[in-house]
């Protein structure tokens, strides 16, 4: 038996569309920054705790907030407000991270955050809390929803996500809550989730994976509808040990050419990410020459290794 009011049964009549429907929008954009962040959708950004994530995010956030490209190649399609929250920095860190990239790109007036770890902060950090089956929405729900409603941003970064998230990272139906949150906030206020997340430990020992491995539920991978990955990588130039910062798109569900010119290997100077031509070369090449002369896996040879496989928690390529 169908339990629909008479009132529902005409709205989804009226709610359901056919073919090329003329009655759907037609105008819009499907990147915020193109190739790296899609409008209206969840991103995944991981990488060892440590590596620079929250660097790359202050990065993509002055880039959408200026309305500048990104390392002077990638172009910010929908300028607008980013809100960051972050739950690993406090106020007096988090701000010296942004006096460092502000002498160098200028005042970001489309920037707005919040550390949970401000004294005057006065909710918990977590959106949901869990007693025994009970899962209840937090005060810090009902706020981020409040700061969302009040200054309309495009971006929203939530850094990171384990903090944030509250409830078990590898339990299915409570990743899917999660994202369901993130999807009606989505849906109301149409913006995107950049979500900082952490790699587990064996990424480091693991080095050879150029993706990592993914920590939690595969909720949180496979249902956003982005992944990037974010590696140190150490090479040799002119006799000196340096390092590049590799970003890689490991899913993207939406098409860009652009996605083509991905893994980059970045200098970072400053606060910022920056493109040289001749420092990718280099990093590139004595990354694949170390890749050709690395020995074969061993199937079996480490318990930990397998189960990780087992588990599907990591992935490789890119999907489009």
């Amino acid at each position: 038996m169908i339990r629909l009011s008479n009132e529902e049964r005409e709205h989804l009549h009226k709610i359901i569309k056919q073919n090329n429907d003329v009655r759907v929008s037609r105008e819009g954009d499907d990147w915020i920054l193109e190739p790296l962040i899609p409008s209206e959708a969840i991103v995944v950004l991981d990488g060892l705790g440590g590596s620079g994530k929250s660097w790359l995010s202050i990065d993509l956030a002055f880039a959408i907030g200026q309305g500048t490209d990104f390392v002077g190649r990638y172009p910010v399609r929908k300028q607008g407000v980013v809100l960051y929250f972050t739950a690993e920095e406090t106020p007096r860190r988090f701000v010296n991270r942004l006096d460092l990239i502000t002498s160098a790109d200028g005042d970001n007036e489309n920037l707005y955050w919040i550390s949970t770890l401000d004294e005057e902060y006065p909710y918990e950090t977590s959106i949901f809390l869990k007693d025994g089956w009970r899962i209840t929405k937090t005060k810090t729900a009902d706020a981020i929803e409040f700061y969302i409603n009040e200054y309309k941003p495009v971006l929203v970064i939530l850094d990171s996500l384990i903090n944030f998230y509250g409830l078990n990272e590898n339990d299915t139906s409570e990743a899917k809550k999660f994202y369901e949150l993130l999807t009606s906030w989505i849906k109301a206020y149409h913006c995107t989730f950049l979500l900082l997340h952490h790699q587990t430990k064996d990424s480091l020992r693991l080095s050879r994976e150029d993706d990592g491995i993914f920590r939690g539920s595969i909720v949180f991978r496979e249902q956003a509808r982005q992944r990037i990955t974010y590696k140190n990588i150490k090479f040799e130039d002119n006799g000196r040990t340096v390092t590049a910062r590799k970003i890689s798109i490991e899913k993207a569900n939406y098409y860009s050419p652009m996605l083509e010119e991905f893994p980059r290997y970045l200098r970072w100077v400053d606060g910022k990410h920056i493109y040289d031509e001749q420092f990718e070369k280099k990093a590139r090449e004595q990354e694949e020459a170390r890749k050709r002369f690395q020995p074969k896996k061993i199937q079996g040879n480490n318990k930990q290794e397998k189960k990780t496989n087992d588990d599907s928690t990591n992935l490789t390529g890119k999907t489009f």
